[in-house]
């Protein structure tokens, strides 16, 4: 009796299941969609991406020029080297061993250099830039002055 019983549910919940039928939205009028040939290109993308976007900035100061800062710096336990493609190499001479970094800089505003090493364990290092020739860190224990090359 129990097992009639659960096979006339089984067979209710079947039926109102197939009942109940998700009725899909109706599509819009073909007079209100306009045919995809009709709408003009500007009309469909407004803005032009390669108009709106300047490859060409540069992570520099303006009137910065990256080439002239290029080169090697020292401080006496370490020499930092700015490339003009803007990356860095620092080695750091310390109780008889070599410990290098490297990563990228910038001089965001005038008078500004920000290095920002590869490595997520390092951090950050900010100097103001006395001139071309001098780079003074922003704690003020390190002053950097180039190296001439030889």
């Amino acid at each position: 009796m129990k097992a009639a019983r659960r096979s006339a549910i089984l067979a209710l919940a079947l039926a109102t299941l197939t009942a109940c039928k998700r009725e899909e939205p109706a599509a819009p009028p073909a007079s209100e969609t306009p045919a995809a040939s009709t709408v003009p290109a500007q009309a469909a993308n407004p803005v032009d991406a390669t108009a709106v976007v300047d490859n060409s900035a540069s992570t520099a100061a303006p009137g910065l020029d990256s080439k002239a800062l290029a080169g090697q710096f020292g401080d006496g336990e370490s020499v930092l080297e700015l490339r003009a493609d803007g990356t860095y190499l620092q080695t750091l001479q310390a109780g008889g061993s070599t410990i290098t970094a490297d990563g990228s800089w910038s001089a965001p505003a005038q008078g500004v250099l920000l290095l920002d090493p590869n490595s997520k364990s390092a951090e950050d290092a900010s100097f103001q830039m006395a001139s071309n020739d001098e780079l003074r860190s922003t704690d003020g224990k390190h002053v950097f002055r180039r190296i001439s090359p030889q």
